[in-house]
């Protein structure tokens, strides 16, 4: 086998640990210990809310246990308490930065496999599977979906299989997020809304999960949390592969 990152071959390191799972195809490792290394999981003091990383932030852009985005968020009547908490996994350095291009717009979808054990891992540390949330993957419209060739969010949801999956939700084309500054994307008009011919009374009063690589500014994960208030949720979280 070979790093799916750098191509050079794969050279396991055996733990105690590990001999009880060599069996599992999901335990065998899809990059190589180098390219692993060069990943920032997300540690220490981070923002309530947002998942950011506190102690890379100036005291005077924090507000006790948030940062001062979701301070002012919270501040704001019509976005207050929709989204409950964004998890994320890694910090968005130059490296995942690279590595995600690679995925969304070269087309290498097989890259998807590195994250599984990460997002699975995240998951199970955040929700009792007695009570599973629902998986809701962001949206792509039509015309991105047809441009990329798959939808990165919902191959992100489809790793955590044992979870139920909804696609419920539609987006109207705009203009890439990537291209607009912040205070674009925070007036841009909410392109989410539900698929017609939807049954919503099934994901009434369950917890939602919304699936995304990154979390930037925070205005796609609480334009779908408003739409999903509708549904009355017990909560809405979001669960994003990195933070920018």
């Amino acid at each position: 086998m070979h790093c799916l990152i750098c191509h050079q071959p794969l050279t396991e390191i055996i733990t105690w640990s590990s001999l009880f799972t060599l069996s599992s195809q999901n335990a065998q490792p899809k990059i190589c210990h180098q390219c692993n290394q060069k990943l920032e999981p997300i540690t220490g003091e981070q923002c309530r809310i947002c998942s950011r990383p506190l102690s890379k932030l100036d005291p005077k852009f924090r507000k006790q246990d948030l940062c001062y985005d979701c301070y002012n968020w919270e501040l704001d009547p019509e976005w207050q308490g929709l989204l409950t908490q964004n998890i994320s996994i890694f910090n968005y350095n130059d490296f995942l930065k690279d590595l995600l291009a690679q995925f969304k717009f070269r087309g290498d979808h097989e890259l998807v496999n590195i994250f599984a054990e990460p997002i699975q891992t995240k998951c199970k540390q955040t929700f009792d599977y007695k009570n599973p949330p629902i998986i809701i993957p962001v949206p792509l419209s039509p015309e991105r979906q047809y441009e990329r060739g798959f939808n990165q969010a919902k191959s992100l949801a489809k790793l955590l299989s044992q979870q139920p999956l909804a696609e419920i939700l539609e987006r109207t084309h705009t203009e890439k997020q990537s291209k607009k500054k912040r205070s674009e994307r925070l007036l841009t008009d909410s392109p989410f809304h539900f698929q017609a011919d939807i049954n919503l009374e099934h994901y009434k009063n369950k917890n939602l999960l919304i699936i995304d690589d990154i979390y930037t500014t925070g205005t796609t994960l609480r334009q779908i949390a408003k739409v999903l208030q509708s549904l009355s949720p017990n909560s809405i979280k979001s669960l994003t592969l990195a933070r920018s």
